[in-house]
């Protein structure tokens, strides 16, 4: 089994900006990752839920990989290229275009179907390429129980499991009985419950708002200071459930285009409308925002 441990660590699951007609702004694109690389990030995920990866073309979806890749390895850092949500024949010439690319590894979401299809399209995947399995029910809802997600992490050539479900303790359970496989955490949420409980990183949409900040709270994790970690969680899910009063993502993309990120981050048929967050709500978030990494940058 290949080592994959230099993909421990904060994965930042890059957003794919909006152009004026709803493609990828590539320019954009490239300022956003020479911005989160001043991070000591470990990487990126690239065309997941938070890349919009499923409302991309083939081509964008490559071109884009090939970017975050390129800036990526040029900076000695890592890329995993999300493959799915898309016919299992071109996910798996996704895989061989981010392979050949220099990705470290993709990543996909289930196949609607039963499981009998779902085993055969992680295999199919494995074969070519090393893969991370997403498990993420509350989107896909395709749910599993610990025996059939032992099916997959059993397949040769799969190197992880990115866990995004209220159900942590499955952390714990994989990193027992694969403590060679890397194990993401994925709901920002619970970012810090998920380190505690061993996962080998964090793949979270707000990454790309708050890099140092993530980057803290893995060095924290890692050295095992539980009161500095529960400081920052406690402010940090406060400032999601402001968030939430307005919609996670619709907020996530108010903020983004405040600062100048995104103009848009999630392609039509997003309703979301630039501008309608009422003002003095995006004021306090940009605040906390500033709030949160002033806090992380006060723990040494």
């Amino acid at each position: 089994m290949a080592d994959f441990t230099a993909l421990r660590g904060i994965v930042c699951p890059v957003v794919s900006p909006c152009a004026a007609n709803d493609g990828v702004d590539y320019d954009r694109l490239q300022e956003n990752l020479a911005r989160l690389l001043h991070a000591p990030i470990t990487g990126f995920y690239v065309c997941g839920g938070t890349g919009d990866g499923s409302r991309l073309t083939f081509a964008e979806r490559c071109r884009t990989a090939e970017l975050t890749i390129a800036q990526a390895k040029a900076a000695g850092r890592r890329t995993i290229v999300h493959v799915g949500q898309t016919l299992q024949r071109q996910a798996l010439e996704l895989a061989d275009c981010a392979m050949a690319l220099g990705a470290d590894a993709v990543a996909s979401v289930p196949p609607q179907g039963g499981w009998s299809e779902t085993v055969a399209y992680y295999t199919a995947l494995a074969a070519q390429a090393p893969v991370f399995i997403y498990y993420i029910p509350g989107l896909t809802h395709v749910s599993a129980d610990y025996d059939q997600l032992r099916q997959l992490l059993d397949l040769p050539g799969v190197a992880g499991i990115k866990v995004s479900d209220w159900n942590i303790f499955l952390i714990r359970r994989i990193k027992a009985d694969y403590p060679e496989k890397i194990v993401y955490t994925g709901l920002d949420e619970m970012v810090v419950p998920g380190l505690l409980y061993g996962a080998d990183g964090s793949i979270g949409t707000w990454i790309n708002l708050l890099p140092e900040f993530y980057c803290k709270l893995w060095t924290l994790a890692q050295a095992g200071r539980c009161t500095e970690l529960n400081r920052l969680q406690a402010a940090y899910t406060e400032f999601l459930r402001k968030g939430w009063q307005f919609g996670i993502l619709n907020a996530f993309q108010e903020l983004m285009r405040s600062l100048g990120y995104a103009e848009k981050c999630f392609r039509a048929p997003a309703v979301w409308q630039p501008g309608s967050m009422p003002e003095p709500l995006l004021r306090e978030l940009l605040a906390g925002l500033d709030a949160l990494n002033t806090l992380a940058a006060s723990i040494s």
